[in-house]
């Protein structure tokens, strides 16, 4: 008795460091999804779950192959959480979830647990040595499902001697005929272990043991309800991933709740027919009477197939109800082009024009970002850093469909004075893609000062203030001008760059006085002479959009 005691203690403590990994898997792989996904995977996953029938497939497919229905659901957290998956999409990928996690069969080939240890050794060596972002973020991807699929198994681990305790056999027997306890007992734990297939499946193992048939008891009136509530208490993965995620992430953990709190409530009323109904199902599939566990087994199924068959037809009526239950205004984002149309190619005027405002638009984002990482040397917001990396994954987007927009457009019949306007604007799409760049590269910098404790001195405070201060207003006349085509106010603001370039070279030099006289810490000054760089540099990059409409612009 008391090693069985000092097992479920030591299991209780496995629990919290599986939990930790968890939450920590889910933070890599969010922010790993948002860096390095992109829109052609945004894409993919849009055409993939666009049609409502399609979702339920993908849903069903996805878990049938990792056999985790919550770890499906974190998936789709993340992604509505990086803005890479719209929560309507979600809904229906949901509702195929819960019928992927009945399909018992692929728990063998396909264990959480045999995917996490590939995923972390790869995800580990391209986050390591890999060159290009789009690998390293890849690789941090990849760790952040190996290491939130091992903090899974480690939660279910550790409620092991919990499920091989005879005390709870006991328990089960005792109470499970009871169908509130019953439902109860399936919540908690279902919500401990993070795993209704776990649940059901030790709930599958007592049933052909006959250990629910103890005394002559119906096992099915047992095993029922505690299925019922093992439903419900795999919500709870999701519910913490969604926690301190953006709102339509949140609505995804609720959407989850909500199928299988409805569900549960549909079935309650009809629990004295349900073990006949059954067992009538499970006849049709050549499962007789005395095959309790494919009774249980098909239960399960049914429970998941009827929910989804009667939700299907009114899921926009289950959106709207998520939403009225949790109410609130979700950030939009408009991550693709709001004017580019290939339909107009025939008119390189007007394409050009289309062309214009949407560079306008990714230069006003950048401008954005500029102004917040800017205000983060005074003040950091370790929230705001996912938001300055979401604008940074829009820009590089956009930056790429302008791109291709402009290329396509180059092969239709355009006069030297197009041909030259499209060239101006390729480059402006490219010198604005890098100042994103550098506002994401002063993000960093505020964030390293914030976590090393370091702080500038006053002087100094003044000094980036003065030259952050002039490349916003050089920047922010640039994109007017360019959006106004004014050469005017375009050479006026590029007269800013000269001014910019001296204060750079003349606080560089104060920064060294200072230095030398012990006024200031080294690290800060670091970050100090690192922010200077990065802001002369969007001087540069800034003058460069500037000559897009004082050079290309004069010749029409």
């Amino acid at each position: 008795m008391k090693l069985e005691a000092t097992s479920i203690w030591f299991g209780i403590l496995v629990l919290f460091g599986g939990l930790g990994l968890f939450l920590f898997g889910m933070y890599l792989m969010s922010e790993g999804l948002q860096l390095a996904a992109g829109d052609r995977l945004r894409r993919m996953l849009e055409s993939l779950t666009r049609n409502r029938f399609r979702g339920v497939l993908v849903g069903t497919g996805v878990t049938a192959l990792i056999q985790s229905s919550s770890a499906t659901t974190v998936m789709l957290v993340g992604l509505v959480n990086a803005g890479l998956m719209k929560f309507s999409q979600s809904v229906a990928v949901i509702f195929g979830a819960n019928i992927g996690t009945t399909i018992t069969g692929q728990i063998v080939a396909f264990n959480v647990k045999t995917l996490s240890f590939p995923c972390i050794g790869l995800g580990f060596v391209l986050y390591l040595l890999a060159r290009r972002k789009v690998w390293r973020y890849t690789g941090q991807v990849l760790l952040g499902f190996g290491i939130l699929f091992l903090g899974i198994e480690l939660m279910k681990g550790g409620l092991a001697p919990l499920s091989q305790s005879g005390t709870f056999e006991n328990w089960l027997i005792r109470y499970g005929s009871n169908w509130f306890l019953g439902l109860l007992l399936g919540i908690v734990i279902t919500s401990l272990v993070q795993s209704s297939s776990a649940t059901t499946g030790m709930v599958i193992a007592m049933g052909a043991a006959g250990v629910l048939s103890a005394n002559g008891a119906n096992p099915l009136r047992i095993a029922i309800p505690i299925i019922l509530g093992c439903n419900i208490g795999t919500c709870i993965t999701a519910f913490i991933a969604s926690l301190g995620a953006s709102m339509p992430a949140k609505r995804v953990a609720i959407a989850h709740y909500l199928f299988n709190v409805s569900g549960t409530l549909l079935f309650l009323p009809f629990l004295a027919w349900l073990p006949k109904l059954t067992l009538r199902i499970s006849e049709f599939f050549g499962a007789g009477p005395e095959n309790i566990a494919r009774q249980i087994a098909m239960f399960h199924t049914f429970f998941n197939l009827t929910m989804t068959v009667l939700w299907l037809p009114f899921v926009n009526q289950f959106i709207r109800l998520v939403k009225f239950i949790k109410r609130g205004e979700e950030p939009m984002v408009e991550r693709d082009p709001l004017f580019l149309d290939p339909r107009i190619f025939h008119n390189p005027a007007l394409a050009l024009e289309m062309a214009r405002k949407e560079i306008t638009r990714m230069g006003r984002i950048t401008l954005d970002m500029l102004r917040t990482s800017v205000g983060y040397l005074k003040k950091m917001d370790r929230g705001g850093k996912k938001q300055l990396m979401e604008m940074e994954s829009i820009v590089d987007g956009l930056a790429h469909s302008i791109t291709e927009y402009l290329s396509k457009l180059s092969q239709e019949p355009l006069s030297g004075e197009q041909s030259d306007r499209l060239v101006g604007y390729m480059h402006a799409v490219n010198d604005i893609e890098r100042i994103g760049d550098h506002a994401e590269n002063i993000m960093y910098l505020a964030l390293n000062k914030s976590e090393d404790g370091l702080a500038f001195t006053e002087t100094a405070k003044q000094e980036l203030e003065d030259i952050s201060s002039t490349v916003l207003d050089m920047y922010e006349g640039i994109i007017d001008a360019f959006e106004k085509e004014s050469s005017d106010e375009a050479r006026h603001y590029q007269s800013f760059e000269h001014l910019v370039d001296e204060m750079a070279s003349r606080f560089r030099r104060n920064h060294l006085a200072r230095l030398n006289r012990g006024e200031c810490d080294g690290s800060a000054g670091v970050v100090f002479l690192d922010t200077l760089s990065n802001l002369e540099r969007v001087g540069d990059l800034a003058n460069n959009v500037g000559h897009v409409t004082t050079g290309a612009l004069e010749k029409l």
